[in-house]
């Protein structure tokens, strides 16, 4: 890594946190209008900062201890809006993109399928164009935050007679449409769920929703993707947030805990991975200070930390014996921080096994790596270059 932390007196330092102690409450729509809810993003939306400006805005947000709009409206600020500046219209930036970034029009993204598993080149929902409309129908799960979400991000089959990745579009749509079904799914962490599944319905969607033109879908969605998978190349327990291995070693010490000779040894391990993914991180701010494109390596990022995550989140709550079997906010001490969600291991702990499931399974991340990084032979896929109307066809016709 080849830069140097800002220093206090930098000036770019000292004019962020002056606006910040100008409005030491600002509104999400206050922070949008100064330009730093994308700070990275070109004006009129952002104010093309670079990295180390990025650095020092997110450092001066921690200091204020103001949640950031990436966090509070994460589809929308961190993994898709950002497409509307390269395959959107000017009439589609106009209209979605103030709200967004102002945190009233919360997104999700409509992207896995029940039927797809890991495969969203195979999924089934159709988008028919009818005159001035498309008509959805289909069902998705695992959506994030849908049943909050005023813009949904989705991906739908619009020609059949294609191979499967060529005939996929997206679209940006209002949530609030007839014939759209959002339910929640309850999980094991007996908070407020944060998955649900969506039905479509004969829902009409405005041509003009589309996202750039009939079969971009698919590079457009791996283009977002990246994005998230790179953002979760974190120390941090859940998809990069949340306590981290030092904390973690540091809530050992604290109880006393770190005196047995395995525990310390766990705990020792996994201190040198949470370093691992800091520097990584460290990594991948160098590359964009030095104009480096976000690439696959996005993949290794993220198949590290959700394990990682895991393995932390279950010593915490191994180490409390019989108490940690039972729910308990303090399992061990953490600094006053805000993590959303994740604010403490016992909600960490059980969230964390659909880590190793969301933004790509550990499988897909690891068969891209071993393809695209290392050159090794991929694997075989017929289906890739068929007709997608053909790979549906019944096993007997075929």
């Amino acid at each position: 890594m080849d830069f140097n932390f800002p220093a206090e007196d930098d000036p770019r330092r000292q004019d962020v946190r002056r606006w910040f102690e100008a409005n030491p409450s600002p509104t999400y729509k206050q922070i949008a209008q100064r330009g730093f809810s994308a700070a990275n993003w070109p004006a009129p939306w952002g104010i093309g900062a670079d990295a180390e400006m990025m650095l020092i805005i997110e450092e001066e947000f921690a200091r204020a201890g103001i949640r950031q709009p990436s966090a509070f409206n994460p589809i929308a600020v961190n993994q898709c809006g950002q497409s509307l500046l390269t395959w959107g219209t000017e009439a589609q930036r106009q209209e979605l993109l103030p709200p967004a970034l102002a945190c009233e029009h919360k997104w999700c993204m409509l992207f896995s399928e029940p039927s797809g598993g890991s495969d969203v080149g195979g999924l089934r929902t159709q988008a028919r164009r009818v005159g001035d409309h498309y008509i959805v129908n289909g069902q998705k799960i695992w959506n994030s935050s849908a049943d909050e979400a005023d813009i949904g991000v989705l991906i739908a089959r619009t020609d059949n007679s294609v191979p499967k990745h060529q005939g996929l579009s997206q679209f940006i749509i209002d949530m609030k449409s007839p014939g759209i079904t959002v339910r929640g799914i309850e999980d094991m962490t007996g908070e407020e769920h944060e998955y649900c599944e969506v039905f479509f319905e004969d829902v009409r969607v405005p041509a003009d929703r589309l996202l750039g033109k009939e079969g971009d879908g698919w590079r457009i969605t791996m283009e977002q993707l990246q994005t998230e998978r790179q953002s979760m190349t974190k120390p941090g327990a859940v998809w990069g947030a949340g306590p981290t291995a030092r904390e973690l070693v540091n809530g050992l010490i604290q109880t006393g805990k770190i005196r047995q000779p395995l525990v310390r040894d766990e705990a020792a391990r996994l201190y040198i991975e949470g370093e691992l993914l800091r520097l990584l991180s460290l990594r991948n701010l160098s590359n964009k200070i030095n104009g480096k494109p976000a690439g696959i390596e996005g993949n290794i990022g993220k198949m590290m930390a959700s394990p990682h995550g895991q393995r932390m989140t279950d010593l915490a709550k191994r180490t409390q014996g019989v108490a940690g079997m039972v729910k308990d906010k303090d399992v061990l001490p953490l600094p006053a921080k805000e993590y959303g969600r994740f604010t403490d291991w016992d909600y960490a702990y059980w969230f964390s096994p659909a880590t190793t499931l969301g933004v790509g399974t550990q499988e897909i991340l690891k068969n891209t790596v071993a393809e695209r990084v290392l050159g090794l032979p991929r694997d075989s896929d017929p289906s890739a270059r068929m007709p997608f109307n053909q790979t549906t066809a019944p096993r007997a016709a075929a």
